[in-house]
Formats: C-alpha cells, sequence, structure tokens
C-alpha cells in the first residue's frame, strides 16, 4: 500500500509499548497511514486538533476506553500539549496505544530531561523517493518524475498539471496562513511568503541572511527567525556545514534545500538534481536514526579557498561517506578527491543522472547514477557501501 511503504514493521513494533510521535511536511502521507492503522486495529479514534467537533472531544477527553488506537493529529497545537499527552499515556488502559502525527517539527521531544523521556519513539515520515515504486515506473522514469512532479504522493501520482498546480499552491497557502499562524507569531506573513519564494533562489546554496534580508526588506535576525520557522513547517531544509579536524572550513553558514522536489521547477537542473540527491539522503539517514538509533547526520564541506563537496555522512562527527551530485557523467571532482585525502573518508561517492552508464571506480571514487544508487530499500544500513 502506498501509505505504508517502507517503515511499517519497525513503527508497528515500537507502538506495541510506547506512545509514537510521527511528524513530517503536510500532505505527504500521515494521516493516511493513521486511518489505514486505525482500519487494521479495528478499533479507535482519530481527533485532529484542526477540526472543532475533535477538538471538543480532545478537551473532555471523551473517547471509549476500549479503543485499540487513539490518534491525535495536530495536537501540538494545544496549549499544554505535552503535559496533556503525559497524563493521558500514564492512565490509559494497557490495550489502548497512542499514535502521535503533526506537520511541524517535533524534535523538542528529544531532549534530555523531558517528562515525556520513555515513554515515546519520535518517528519522521518523509514522501516519496527512489526506493518506492507506486506507479511500477523504470528507475529512469522515476527519477524523472520526481525531478518534475515533486516527492509528494498528490503530485507525484497525479496524470495533471493543472492539478498539480493548484495542489502547489494550496499547500504554500495552508503552511504560511494556518500553520505558520499557529507556530508563530508572525504578523507580516506578505513579507514572510515572499522570503519563502526567494528562498527558491537560494537552493542548494549557502544562504545569507543579510542578503535576504535586504531582498524582502527586514532585519538579519527577523530573516533568520523566519527561515527556521519555515524549516520548523518542513517547507525547506538546512544543512549545516562540517569541519571536524580541517582548519580554514566554514562553521556556520548553511545551506537551504526544498523538502518538495516540485517547489523548484523555475531553477537551473543543477540546483534541482542536488536538491532531490539530499531528499534522498536525508530520508534514509532519518529512518536509519529512528528504526536503528544510528546517530548519522548529514553535512556539507567548504573551505575558505571555495573547495566544496556537496555532502558528507558522518557519525558522531567521524566522516564515513563523502557525495558529490552531478548534472553528467565525469571524472572525480577535484574538491571531492581534496576532501576525501584531508578528512580520510573511506567513502566518495560521485552520482549523475544518466541511467544508462554502468558504475566505475576512478580514483577510488565510485560513479555511478542516482537513480541506481538510491534503488536500494531504504532499510539498507551503510547503503554508501554496497551501490
Amino acid at each position: 500500500m502506498v501509505n505504508m511503504r517502507y517503515f511499517d514493521e519497525p513503527l508497528l513494533r515500537d507502538l506495541k509499548d510506547r506512545m509514537i510521535i510521527l511528524s513530517g511536511p503536510r500532505q505527504c502521507g500521515k494521516t493516511t497511514f493513521a486511518k489505514w492503522l486505525l482500519k487494521e486495529k479495528r478499533s479507535g479514534e482519530y481527533l485532529s486538533w484542526d477540526q472543532l467537533k475533535d477538538r471538543k472531544k480532545i478537551q473532555r477527553q471523551e473517547w471509549s476506553e476500549d479503543s485499540n488506537l487513539l490518534v491525535f493529529d495536530e495536537i501540538h497545537k494545544k496549549k499544554n500539549w505535552k503535559t496533556f499527552l503525559k497524563g493521558i499515556y500514564d492512565t490509559k488502559p494497557d490495550s489502548m496505544h497512542l499514535l502521535v502525527t503533526g506537520s511541524a517539527r517535533l524534535e523538542f521531544f528529544q531532549k534530555s530531561g523531558d517528562s515525556m523521556f520513555g515513554r515515546y519513539q519520535a518517528w519522521r515520515m518523509h514522501p516519496f523517493c527512489m526506493a518506492e515504486d507506486p506507479l511500477g515506473l523504470s528507475l529512469k522514469e522515476r527519477w524523472n518524475r520526481l525531478l518534475t512532479h515533486g516527492n509528494f504522493p498528490f503530485p507525484y501520482l497525479s496524470k495533471s498539471e493543472d492539478e498539480i498546480n493548484r495542489w502547489r499552491n494550496q499547500r504554500w497557502s495552508l503552511l504560511i496562513q494556518e500553520d505558520l499562524r499557529d507556530l508563530e507569531l508572525i504578523k507580516d506573513l506578505k513579507a514572510l511568503e515572499l522570503l519563502a519564494e526567494i528562498l527558491k533562489n537560494y537552493a542548494a546554496g549557502m544562504l545569507s541572511y543579510s542578503n535576504l534580508a535586504e531582498d524582502v526588506e527586514i532585519s538579519p535576525k527577523t530573516a533568520k527567525k523566519w527561515v527556521h520557522a519555515l524549516e520548523k513547517l518542513y517547507l525547506i531544509h538546512l544543512l549545516t556545514p562540517f569541519s571536524g579536524s580541517l582548519k580554514r572550513t566554514l562553521s556556520k553558514t548553511p545551506k537551504v534545500y526544498f523538502m518538495d522536489s516540485g517547489d523548484l521547477q523555475e531553477q537551473p537542473i543543477g540546483v534541482r538534481v542536488e536538491n532531490l540527491v539530499m531528499l534522498n539522503l536525508l530520508k534514509r539517514l532519518h529512518y536509519l536514526e529512528d528504526a536503528h538509533g544510528d546517530r548519522l547526520t548529514l553535512h556539507y564541506v567548504r573551505d575558505k579557498e571555495g573547495r566544496e563537496a556537496d555532502f558528507l555522512i558522518a557519525l558522531k562527527r567521524n566522516p564515513l561517506a563523502l557525495i558529490e551530485a552531478k548534472t553528467s557523467f565525469q571524472g572525480p571532482d577535484h574538491s571531492l578527491l581534496y576532501f576525501k585525502e584531508r578528512l580520510k573518508v573511506p567513502f566518495a561517492i560521485q552520482l549523475h543522472v544518466e541511467s544508462d552508464k554502468k558504475p566505475i571506480v576512478r580514483s577510488g571514487v565510485k560513479i555511478v547514477s542516482a537513480q541506481d544508487f538510491f534503488s536500494a530499500p531504504i532499510s539498507t544500513r551503510r547503503f554508501w557501501e554496497n551501490r
């Protein structure tokens, strides 16, 4: 089923003895998954804080004690919602399981000393990627569809360009006009919407808050606050630089990527390819952390001389793999070779989008198509070693 995709088995195992906190972008499939799970459990309720009738039931705690599954959607919008969930979890019958879903990042659950510690397991849902094939497409067709239609279920599965455009406009409106209003006290939503549009020009590039602030006519402090608000809503993802033991590397400036690959249709192909590579990498690393506890992080590397490698996978600040994204088949990138040697990285991969080319190894760098590299199951651990 499309709604279950890649994480159903380990998540369902966690659900047996813990509350599940499932976060992810709006429209990525959380509600579909929750309703499928309710059907499987055959006894339960789905309650959304966004719905007035459900909100009243939540406030009054009007649900059956015999429910096998209780789903709370967007409950983070409720005042003192963590205390509320803790009380429900601590007093519920043993037969009742709890699933909490939300379209804003719920990562503050991870903070040490949180009152919910030991009672929950955090999971993150992402839209489609190369490893999923709900339409029976070839690897080349899958990649092109992700690049043109976008990676979210509705546009990916749609055959109508008009429907895709209307869906994307509606999603942006809901994110900025409703979700952001509930999450942050931001009054000038028109200026924020302009900032979000301008951010597309920074995609796959380093973000300058001062330049962005000048473009929108706000302060750099406000620009930074708004950017991080958009990240909380999964509109964008900020990638931090890796410094490690290297001198003269950047230490603070983030790069910005869009969580919907379809948002960048007007950007150059190189930007769109790099953005889609990042989405595939991030989804895999999030899964490996949520399912297995692998604390893998994703970064980019750049020094003050301008040498840059697109992506670096690290474990506890130890570099494991360097990954470069290219639009065509070519020899190893000089910066990739430089950082591979200086950082002593065991694996270096250069991706391209020519799906008919066979993988080769040159100067210790594996050159392989992105379509093939990302076709391995999401559950593959240390996937960068085997493709």
